[in-house]
């Protein structure tokens, strides 16, 4: 078995190989399926990501989120001690680049509303990597599977572009398994055990 190393090279490789036309198409394909999921569509918050390094758009989302008087809450990560904490945006003028250059919520931000876990949030995730069983590789610091942790009742939704989905991943003890996984060809669900 490949280690999570050598599969987010690859992965990443595969990535940057898509072209800025693809990765809108399949990106656009992606949102049309995630807002027509019932967690979407039941969740009154949603955790995002701002899209980073060749990752699934998530613009279309925070527009339709918005648009539905939803609460959409972006990350702002510490990387010394690799935790993130998730603020709401009203607009995506209250991001800037933040750490390794992924936009997140600026510091100066006066309506800065820290997210406080509830049941009704969809938590939707980015990542390198991602395996037929719904585990995921990110970057390798750990922050959503950090967050997550002790938040289990949050629902996990991962985008990924279907180049992205592999066999196998291997899994380590606090490896977070994704409730689903969207991509523009399928979605994968996963049951909790």
């Amino acid at each position: 078995m490949e280690t999570k190393a050598e599969i987010r090279k690859r992965i990443l490789e595969a990535r940057k190989g898509l072209t800025k036309e693809e990765a809108v198409s399949k990106s656009g394909a992606i949102v049309q399926k995630v807002i027509k999921t019932p967690e979407y569509e039941e969740a009154d918050n949603v955790l995002l990501y701002a899209d980073y390094n060749y990752e699934v758009l998530t613009q279309g989302i925070f527009e339709d989120a918005v648009s539905h008087k939803k609460r959409v809450y972006f990350p702002k990560s510490d990387l010394l001690t690799n935790n993130m904490e998730f603020y709401q945006i009203l607009s995506l003028c209250q991001l800037e680049k933040g750490l390794m250059g992924i936009l997140e919520p600026r510091e100066d931000m006066r309506f800065r509303y820290k997210f406080n876990p509830k049941e009704d949030t969809l938590v939707i995730i980015p990542g390198v990597a991602f395996d037929i069983s719904g585990y995921r590789i990110g970057y390798g610091r750990g922050f959503y599977d950090k967050f997550l942790v002790n938040k289990r009742q949050l629902s996990t939704m991962a985008l990924a572009y279907a180049c992205q989905i592999v066999d196998e991943i291997p899994r380590e003890a606090h490896d977070i398994r994704m409730d689903k996984i969207v991509t523009e060809e399928i979605i994968y669900s996963f049951l909790r055990l």
